[in-house]
């Protein structure tokens, strides 16, 4: 009994203290039209949706959302059964009520005990109104003739809402500096890209303003994000803006992800939070990417962040797993000379890779048994038999032990033009190098070995192959 009284009396005190200092949470909610019905409160992470919190509202439509311990600040979402909800704003300031009605949410809100909230609520007013002001204007301007002296009018007006919108904002942030509001509406803003005076006798004149535009954009893309603030996780627009930097407005090339990896990083390093936020962001986005040559993107993460003091997150079975991995990669990056190999050939002679003198080389890993290889290598080897063999030229690698098995399908498939060769005993570790764990697999080389295209289907290795080679085939064909 004695422990009992001395937890509970602990307890007690835990929450007479949280209440004084307003640790807790406390957001009343009315809907005036639903009546014992269940409600969510509702925040962002990461791109998703998640539920904080379910009440069921009373006979009135009322019910309270409340906690003993303060929420993350951010934008929620209060959802109604419907699926239809409106947002909230959850800053310093955590008790205050909102009443509405499940038609027209946002017309009918009303907020009491956050004046942060009204002006949130305005805010959205605002864009909606001018939203549709918008909409209803575009329409009229695509319904005009061309020529008609009503175009310039209505640009004109889309220019005006346009400018209206931009003061409101400026306005907005002034007013709010510091305050998640402020924060928020500063966040959203697009940079303002200037203009420039392209000299008269410049041709191509819009390709240089795009050039300027794409650049300009691509440099202060992110000047109104405080990455300080983790306030900004818990947002809908913060994982959408890294999503849309690193995979639409950059060019998907490695070297330049990398280098603007590196740029988002050093801003994030104040906020323990907010960095390791956008490192998994960027670990996720590039290891999952269809983009040949990303890997090289996880070396990068790996190196400069995963595997150094900077991340302290990972277990040490997950480090190690990692470490293998990349390990695998190393040495098969786009852009590396690939790893030479001297393996014994079908008739017992040997063959190396760096030896094969062509413009393009395609290192073949395969077996006899493999279903996607029994479809791919017919392909390839009809491919093959196109070019000259100082154009492109087959290592073909059998990554299995049973000599006979591979012999025997050779010959009978007719395979025996390529270069057909094995490692019995794996001496040349092959797969570690190449980083084989299915087959088939497929490298493409240059004339001094690099590699320029790896893990690709037929067809794409048919296409590189045509623009490359497949001039002169064209030509001879059509004599």
């Amino acid at each position: 009994m004695k422990n009992v009284y001395t937890i509970f009396t602990a307890l007690f005190f835990v929450f007479i203290w949280n209440s004084i200092l307003g640790q807790t949470y406390d957001i009343e909610v009315k809907i005036n039209d639903l009546a014992n019905q269940e409600v969510y409160l509702g925040y962002y992470y990461d791109g998703k949706t998640y539920v904080k919190d379910t009440i069921q509202l009373d006979a009135t439509g009322k019910g309270s959302f409340k906690g003993d311990s303060l929420l993350e600040q951010g934008i929620y979402l209060v959802v109604l059964p419907t699926k239809s909800y409106f947002e909230i704003l959850v800053g310093n300031d955590q008790e205050f009520s909102v009443e509405t009605q499940s038609d027209n949410i946002i017309d009918n809100l009303k907020i009491k005990g956050s004046d942060e909230n009204v002006a949130f609520k305005d805010f959205q007013q605002f864009m909606i109104k001018k939203g549709a002001e918008s909409s209803k204007l575009r329409e009229r301007l695509r319904s005009l003739p061309e020529g008609s002296d009503s175009i310039s009018i209505i640009e004109d007006q889309l220019d005006k809402s346009s400018k209206e919108i931009k003061e409101y904002w400026n306005q907005l942030i002034e007013e709010h500096q510091g305050s998640l509001l402020g924060v928020i509406i500063k966040a959203m803003k697009n940079p303002e890209i200037p203009e420039i005076e392209v000299p008269e006798d410049v041709e191509n004149k819009d390709s240089v303003r795009w050039f300027h535009s794409y650049n300009y954009n691509r440099q202060h893309y992110f000047d109104n994000i405080d990455f300080s603030d983790q306030r900004l996780l818990f947002t809908p627009f913060f994982h959408n803006k890294l999503e849309t930097y690193f995979t639409k407005i950059l060019i998907q090339d490695p070297d330049t992800i990398n280098y603007y990896i590196d740029m988002v990083a050093s801003r994030a390093e104040a906020n323990d939070d907010m960095f390791e936020y956008v490192i998994r962001f960027f670990f996720n986005t590039f290891q999952n990417s269809d983009i040949m040559g990303m890997d090289k993107v996880i070396v990068h993460l790996a190196d400069n962040y995963y595997l150094t003091d900077k991340v302290d997150w990972m277990s040490e079975e997950n480090v190690q797993k990692l470490k293998e991995h990349v390990a695998k990669l190393r040495f098969n990056l786009i852009g590396n000379i690939a790893q030479d190999l001297k393996m014994e050939t079908l008739h017992q002679e040997y063959a190396r890779l760096h030896e094969i003198h062509a413009k393009y080389t395609l290192v073949y890993f395969w077996e006899p048994n493999c279903g996607h290889c029994k479809k791919v290598t017919p392909k390839v080897h009809d491919l093959y038999q196109k070019y000259d063999r100082d154009e492109f030229e087959v290592f073909a690698v059998y990554t299995q032990t049973d000599k006979e098995e591979w012999s025997d399908y050779i010959i009978e498939h007719g395979y025996e033009d390529w270069i057909n060769v094995w490692d019995q005993y794996n001496l040349t570790n092959f797969r570690f190098f190449y980083n084989i764990y299915s087959t088939p697999t497929i490298y493409l080389l240059d004339k001094d070995k690099k590699i320029i295209a790896k893990r690709i289907g037929y067809d794409t290795l048919e296409n590189i192959l045509e623009i490359e080679l497949g001039k002169k085939n064209l030509v001879e064909e059509n004599k």
